[in-house]
């Protein structure tokens, strides 16, 4: 009796402590009021009007809506108004939902184990309403309407309203009493741009629900329902976006894991990471395990500081994945880390190197000559130059090459993709943008070279442009790799040690990396304080070449931040050793060696982009050749 006495009475008991707590001001530890806990609420969830967005739309979302309009005025900052067609609120719940902590899609602590909602926090609604005038309007099925007005998080009105089954909660003046985070918000455009994004993310994702987003009235998104991810796609970007990207599908099996992947081709290069979008179970997410996979996929692809166009979601078992890390919820952890990292990696490999395309040459709109000179850029570094000793070197063909291009050894590295096709990832009936790889293949003939440095070939559609330097460090690249893997690299004894004095930083990274230079054909001693001796190396390079290489290569190590990875070595001493082994710019070529090196290319993973990430193929359609003879 007296335990459920107490039980009965200890919310009182607790409240009158507080407020002691509140009014006794010789105690130094006090309980925050609500207002100001929503106050500090509010700074984690709402950075700025983006994030007022993306919390209502989840709710949307959650809510079951098929169809969601976001209207703003000034960037956000006047008004936020989202309305969508979801199950709607009662009276009891509409009132309820704005106390902390309060939510509708958490009832047992194990159900913070296996988070299948967007939303669960219970934060976002009470956070919002304490910065701002909000006005939340919803009716469920079979309920009497509500309209629940609040200013600066105090309720200032609660009344009946008829309103079509869903929510509309407009949010107006955010930050009105929180001048300072309303100072610090950037322009109307920016802030627009931000907006414009997270509703981008979400109608991606959810391909059957129609998304609607206006600024002052001006449509920026409409996206109706569509059959798939695929449609949703060409319905937000366009056609040309879409016929750049290799769609591929994954399904991991036992693990629950399953990917399904948009990836640009290696010839689109953007400048940043605006054009990656992320989903781990139809959840926006932004996740360095994710960044770091499709950094390990594109390298060796596209050059140092360029970023390729991805839309990824993954498919995971709830229970695998944790949520529940930031206020935001756009960070997560993966109870299987490494193999999700590896799960993504290898499926952007895979759908590359599935695909094999051939870059048409971009035409401008208006006609000019296909063979205008392009402005010089500083593509090239000095050491591919013809007064380089390694140009003069003649080009001989080797024969032993053809051996182990011939034999079917997987690199490791998934650059080779599977015989059979994964489900769901056929080419589509209808016309491609590209033209079919295995016709060029067969139809590919050398007509001569531009400058002893670009092959010019033709194949039935269209004129081709190989450049030669680049397309032969891609063969000797695949090369060197299947002759590591199959044990069978072929290493020479300098006549004389090669001895290379270097600064004590490359001193400390060489010594890191000697066991890995080792199993490539490097044998390097310590030869002094700061010297080293280098014994031998890789048969394939001249030996005016092999000191070149390596404070080349330390050169490179010393400007990455990170920790070595003994993969991403693996491929940089390829890389390294390919270039320096390949043919150089202004180099003549007879025709059989022109016909071998269109050979061989063609048999590579990847014939389309060097180890560096350089285009190796340019492609002039004979549809533009026609366009500008005005044939067309």
């Amino acid at each position: 009796m007296l335990n459920r006495e107490f039980t009965r009475l200890a919310p009182n008991y607790f409240c009158e402590f507080c407020a002691s707590l509140w009014l006794n001001p010789c105690m130094k530890i006090r309980i925050l009021p609500d207002d100001i806990a929503n106050r500090i609420a509010a700074g984690e969830v709402v950075e700025r009007p983006a994030s007022v967005v993306k919390e209502l739309v989840e709710n949307a979302l959650d809510a079951g809506a098929r169809k969601i309009t976001v209207d703003v005025e000034e960037g956000g900052r006047k008004r936020i108004q989202v309305t969508d067609d979801g199950e709607g609120m009662t009276p009891e719940d509409a009132r309820a939902c704005f106390g902390r902590h309060a939510t509708s899609k958490l009832y047992e602590p194990d159900d913070l184990f296996a988070i299948k909602t967007l939303g669960f926090r219970g934060e976002a609604l009470p956070s919002i309403a304490s910065v701002s005038h909000l006005v939340l309007e919803t009716q469920a099925e079979a309920s009497a309407g509500t309209v629940i007005e609040i200013a600066g998080g105090r309720v200032v009105s609660e009344r009946e309203q008829a309103f079509p089954r869903g929510t509309q909660i407009t949010v107006d003046d955010l930050f009105f009493n929180v001048p300072a985070r309303r100072k610090f918000l950037r322009s109307e455009s920016y802030e627009l741009s931000q907006i414009t994004t997270y509703c981008t993310h979400y109608a991606l994702a959810f391909p059957e629900i129609h998304f609607v987003l206006r600024s002052a009235g001006f449509e920026i998104l409409a996206a109706p329902v569509t059959t798939g991810f695929r449609d949703r796609i060409f319905q937000i970007f366009g056609k040309d976006l879409l016929d750049q990207l290799v769609e591929y599908q994954k399904d991991y099996g036992r693990s629950g894991v399953k990917v399904h992947l948009f990836t640009s081709r290696p010839h689109v290069q953007k400048y940043n990471r605006n054009s990656m979008f992320f989903f781990i179970n139809r959840r926006l997410v932004r996740d360095k395990i994710i960044l770091h996979a499709i950094s390990e996929a594109y390298r060796n692809i596209l050059p140092a500081g360029t970023f390729p166009v991805v839309i990824l979601f993954v498919s995971i078992p709830y229970e695998d994945v944790d949520v529940n890390v930031h206020p935001a919820k756009t960070e997560v952890r993966f109870k299987h880390q490494s193999f999700v990292h590896d799960a993504i990696r290898d499926a952007i490999l895979s759908g590359l190197t599935q695909d094999k395309t051939i870059v048409p040459m971009e035409s401008d709109a208006v006609p000019t000559s296909p063979f205008t000179a392009p402005a010089p850029q500083p593509r090239i570094p000095d050491s591919w130059a013809s007064d380089d000793p390694i140009a003069r070197e003649s080009f001989a063909l080797e024969p032993g090459m053809r051996s182990v291009m011939d034999q079917a050894i997987p690199l490791g590295l998934n650059f080779r993709a599977s015989e059979t096709k994964t489900d769901g990832c056929e080419e589509p009936a209808e016309f491609s943008a590209y033209p079919e790889f295995d016709r060029v293949r067969q139809e590919v003939q050398p007509l001569g070279q531009l400058r002893d440095s670009f092959i010019v070939a033709v194949d039935s559609s269209g004129l081709i442009v190989i450049d030669q330097h680049v397309a032969h460090e891609r063969v000797l690249f695949e090369t060197y790799l299947r002759q590591k893997l199959a044990g069978k690299l072929d290493i020479q004894r300098l006549l004389m040690p090669i001895i290379v004095q270097l600064p004590p930083r490359q001193l400390v990274i060489l010594d890191s990396i000697i066991p890995e230079l080792a199993r490539n054909g490097f044998e390097v001693e310590p030869f002094g304080p700061k010297t080293i001796a280098i014994k031998t190396a890789p048969a394939m390079l001249k030996a005016t070449a092999v000191e070149k290489l390596l404070v080349e290569l330390l050169d490179g190590l010393e400007r990455e931040t990170q920790v070595i990875n003994i993969e991403a070595l693996k491929k940089k001493i390829a890389a390294t050793v390919s270039c320096h082994a390949a043919i150089k710019i202004n180099t003549p070529l007879e025709e059989t060696k022109m016909r071998w090196l269109i050979t061989e290319l063609m048999k590579t993973d990847v014939p389309t982009v060097c180890p560096h990430g350089r285009p190796i193929i340019l492609r002039y359609d004979l549809r533009e050749i026609q366009k500008a003879f005005k044939r067309a």
